[in-house]
């Protein structure tokens, strides 16, 4: 284990080391409002940002503490890959929505990226080119086959043949790939505490320590209870995501449309420009086609990068996941074979049915789910959409306002998740 991490090793978040506490009006809160947020991620945060700016008055109610859930705890990777595959998505909506889906993919990433300059939030914003490596002959040709279309919606994307590895990534074991031009990393913990900081700057009440445990319909909207305080609000927002509890009659629908997969991710020491250099040629990010897929990006201005895998695994300690990610890019990229971590950590995703986002309305409340390990660009951009909707404004249209599909024998899924990752694996051995 040694040779894998470092003497100094921690079984915690890397990102948040790096954050100030947020800065608090002293007025004391009020126990109604025009819209009641639960959940204080991305989309929470970006819902209240956008509902605030225009006047409306926002309470948000975060379980634990901003800084301690999934949107501080994610990679960092700011891209517009959706976790869906476009042929998938085709066969199961057809090509116009398809299109659309991967056209807003790129939407969102652009959406963040203005809000990060509007709000003048510090949070190591990177651009970079995205790197998608074939893991087999069959994933290259896949790619090469939706790459026409691939151009069309997000401009330049360029075919990587095997021969050409060289100039992109420091690796020769991947079958070719393609190179997405227009990608970008940031510092998750960063971004998450800038947004709440530009939420209450803008008027929103943040609760933090708030968990929502009932929620009930009155004339003029809802009742909400959270850790024994009572609150009123005319509308209501779920985005739970991962942490959909089954507290309310509202949460006990949705998620059970949902799967909650463990994410795992680390932090390598702080490495010399040259090695970097040598794993990443063009300073961007990287991922590959496996389905449960593998994600290697420089840790903001940290000199270290941040890799992440084991998806769906929950049998094994952090150090134990920490030495499997870290072998499985050491095989891959011969820079990183004397490479220790330093920081490994885990949390968690929503991925519905369909392995894509979604908001909508249901029983009268909003809802924000499923961000499918995409939480940085498609929860922020989807917290804001259904920001726009509460307010009637023009552009709240999207193609993932869609109804949630169930899942099959939701009781088992959880259950069965780390089979079915075993099994992801396994396919993507012998068919490739």
């Amino acid at each position: 284990m040694t040779d894998f991490l470092a003497p100094d090793f921690k079984t915690r978040v890397f990102w948040t080391e790096e954050t100030t506490p947020l800065e608090r009006p002293g007025a004391q809160p009020p126990h109604s409002a025009d819209v009641l947020i639960i959940g204080g991620g991305y989309a929470g945060l970006s819902a209240a940002l956008t509902l605030s700016q225009a006047g409306r008055s926002v309470i948000v109610c975060e379980a634990g503490q901003i800084g301690t859930g999934a949107s501080s705890s994610s990679a960092g990777s700011l891209g517009n890959v959706p976790k869906a595959k476009l042929g998938t998505l085709i066969q199961r909506y057809g090509d116009a929505t398809a299109r659309r889906i991967y056209a807003e993919a790129q939407a969102a990433r652009e959406f963040v990226e203005e809000l990060i300059s509007r709000q003048a939030i510090r949070c190591d914003l990177e651009h970079g080119p995205r790197f998608v490596g074939a893991h087999s002959f069959a994933a290259f040709n896949r790619l090469r086959a939706t790459l026409p279309t691939m151009r069309e919606l997000w401009g330049d994307v360029r075919l990587v043949r095997p021969d050409q590895m060289e100039t992109e990534i420091g690796s020769t074991s991947f079958f070719g790939g393609i190179q997405v031009a227009n990608s970008a990393t940031l510092q998750p913990a960063l971004f998450h505490f800038g947004l709440a900081q530009a939420a209450l700057d803008a008027g929103t009440h943040l609760l933090e320590n708030r968990r929502v445990t009932a929620l009930r319909r009155t004339p003029n909207g809802f009742e909400a209870t959270a850790s024994g305080l009572t609150l009123h609000a005319k509308s209501i927002i779920l985005a739970t995501n991962a942490e959909t509890g089954l507290e309310t009659m509202q949460g006990r629908r949705l998620r059970r449309r949902m799967t909650i997969v463990p994410a795992y991710a680390l932090i390598t020491e702080p490495l010399t420009p040259d090695i970097i250099h040598r794993v990443m040629p063009r300073r961007g990010s990287f991922s590959d086609t496996y389905t449960l897929l593998h994600y290697m990006a420089p840790a903001g201005r940290s000199g270290r990068l941040v890799l992440s895998g084991r998806a769906g695994r929950s049998d094994e300690t952090l150090p134990t996941k920490a030495i499997r990610i870290l072998a499985y890019f050491r095989k891959h990229f011969p820079a990183l074979r004397n490479v220790r971590a330093t920081h490994c950590w885990g949390g968690r995703f929503a991925v519905p049915g369909d392995w894509m986002p979604h908001i909508g309305e249901e029983d009268g409340v909003h809802y924000i789910l499923g961000c499918c390990g995409t939480g940085v660009p498609m929860s922020t951009y989807l917290g804001h959409k259904t920001a726009l909707r509460i307010l009637g404004a023009p552009g709240s249209e999207t193609a993932f306002e869609r109804p949630m599909p169930a899942i099959p024998y939701w009781p088992l899924n959880n259950w069965l998740l780390p089979l079915a990752a075993r099994a992801y694996s396994l396919r993507d051995q012998l068919f490739r």
